[in-house]
């Protein structure tokens, strides 16, 4: 979290004013037709059946607009809603943002699902039910004719607003196909390169309103459990099924999102390379669910869930502020120049409403992407989830420690003033968990080099020593992360806890700090 301070200016002023490029809207010449509505449902089944059946809605298309990031999170992680953010009776080409040309730029726009008839709206949020909606489900009943023979009342709804329709390949009592695939993405680090799974990602299908989602397996592939009659719209929703979510860090909209295109009923796959713009989120992704995958396999405490991640490409610097957990003011140690620019930037908030807002707008973690390469982006996810881990189990007041001394000392400051043991603790362990990642995926040889050899860190707080324990095998990564706890802020501390856990390692422990110059008395007197 080295750059925190400089990092939060710039989320703040991308908070304030958000802009991306985007294509222009074509919504007059891509709207499709709905076969879904219920009226053509009903006209389909009124004009072939001999005695007249009442359709009743399976589903509203509706379309809501928050008023703020706070709406958007109710919508999301309250009501639990798949949301668009362009109609969904648009054809969206492959790597196409759409954006509504009647909401002013820098706005909430609107965002459009479908919800079942017994869906409570929420009463603050402003939102349409643009069409009642007619779904039949995947083996639907056999239906017959006045003249006695079999209809496919889905068929027959696509074929009645226009679409083509091979009879000869669906069956009468078969609706379409199941679509799957696998998703892969390109590991520029790997010698030669090579393209690796996705792991853990929803893949979101659609075919005007009738949409279903399925997240990859270890290995990349998905297999989406609803029929499709023709080719669905194909769409990567980077989010996890691990419990964290990736947001473009600039575009406060919905979850960051790759339109891949209408492709085959039968399922698409996906090689996605680094020109791509959601290379980086894929990378992301699976440095994520890597981290999970090591916290079911150790032992350790994974972050809380869900993680917002922000990924911000045009930035280098990454952070674990946990501002949306966090119950305390964050301010620069005896000073309050960090509330008072946060005022300043928020001028219509008073201080107290303050905290509550950037909880609802700010992320967990941010990854800055900027020219780094996959296992840059790899061991830097790591470090920051190494940090989220850590506050799960210290909790919000300890955290605020943190980022008051990394506010307040710019950088990680010299070692010197309030709470920086309690700083240097948490990188010691960030630093040494990013760099074990990075060795054990890609140069396992570097286990038995010298941390300060291989990386040349200097830095006061000696993630080394972290290193060595583990490279050793005095201490596990379990372990040590179990010394992390909410009475360890100062170097001493945490020597006593692993003394006090670890006896029998007592020895080895102690001769690893003095070796890096942190001894029990130099503890101490920092």
């Amino acid at each position: 979290m080295k750059h925190l301070f400089h990092l939060l200016l710039i989320i703040c002023a991308s908070v304030a004013c958000s802009k991306i490029e985007i294509e222009d809207d074509r919504s007059v010449r891509n709207r499709l037709p709905n076969p879904y509505s219920l009226a053509n449902m009903q006209a389909v089944l009124d004009s072939l059946t001999l005695f007249h059946v009442e359709l009743q809605p399976t589903d509203y298309y509706v379309r809501f607009l928050p008023r703020d990031s706070s709406q958007l999170n109710d919508l999301i992680y309250n009501h639990h809603l798949e949301l668009f953010n362009y109609p969904l009776d648009l054809d969206i080409g492959e790597g196409e943002v759409y954006v509504d040309p009647t909401i002013p730029e820098g706005k909430p726009t609107w965002l459009y699902t479908t919800v079942k008839p017994n869906f409570e709206f929420p009463k603050e949020i402003t939102y349409q039910v643009l069409e009642p909606c007619y779904i039949p489900p995947d083996d639907p009943p056999i239906l017959l004719t006045r003249s006695g023979s079999t209809f496919h009342l889905e068929n027959e709804a696509f074929k009645r607003v226009g679409y083509s329709i091979d009879q000869s390949i669906y069956p009468q009592t078969r609706s379409g196909s199941i679509p799957s695939g696998v998703i892969r993405v390109l590991d520029n680090s790997l010698d030669p390169n090579q393209y690796v799974p996705v792991q853990g990602v929803k893949i979101r299908c659609h075919t005007i309103v009738k949409w279903a989602t399925a997240f990859t397996d270890h290995q990349g592939y998905y297999s989406i459990d609803r029929n499709f009659l023709i080719g669905p719209h194909y769409a990567i929703v980077f989010e996890n099924n691990r419990g964290f979510d990736i947001w473009d860090g600039w575009v406060h909209i919905t979850k960051a999102t790759y339109n891949m295109g209408c492709h085959s009923k039968n399922g698409h796959s996906r090689d996605i390379p680094t020109h791509c713009n959601s290379w980086q989120w894929a990378v992301v992704n699976n440095s994520g669910y890597e981290y999970h995958q090591m916290c079911d396999e150790t032992g350790i405490t994974p972050p809380p869930s869900p993680i917002k991640i922000w990924v911000v490409s045009n930035l280098a610097s990454s952070a674990a502020p946990m501002l949306r957990r966090v119950n305390q003011f964050v301010g620069v140690n005896s000073h309050s120049y960090w509330l008072s620019f946060l005022a300043n930037v928020f001028i219509f908030l008073p201080a107290n409403p303050l905290l509550l807002f950037l909880q609802e707008i700010l992320p967990d973690i941010v990854i800055g992407t900027s020219n780094r390469r996959y296992r840059s982006i790899n061991k830097i996810v790591f470090h920051e989830l190494s940090h989220a881990s850590h506050f799960s189990t210290v909790g919000s007041a300890y955290w605020v420690n943190y980022i008051n001394y990394i506010v307040t000392y710019g950088s990680y400051g010299d070692g010197t003033g309030k709470n920086a043991q309690l700083c240097g603790i948490g990188e010691m362990w960030g630093y040494a968990m990013e760099h074990i990642q990075e060795c054990e995926k890609y140069n396992p040889s570097l286990k038995d080099s010298l941390y300060s050899a291989v990386w040349l860190n200097n830095n006061w707080f000696k993630p080394e020593v972290f290193w060595d324990i583990y490279r050793e095998q005095i201490l596990t990564k379990k372990q040590i992360f179990d010394c992390l706890s909410i009475d360890v802020n100062k170097y001493d501390h945490l020597i006593t806890k692993m003394h006090t856990l670890y006896p029998n390692q007592s020895g080895a422990i102690d001769s690893i700090f003095v070796v890096h110059g942190l001894s029990r008395v130099d503890a101490t007197q920092q």
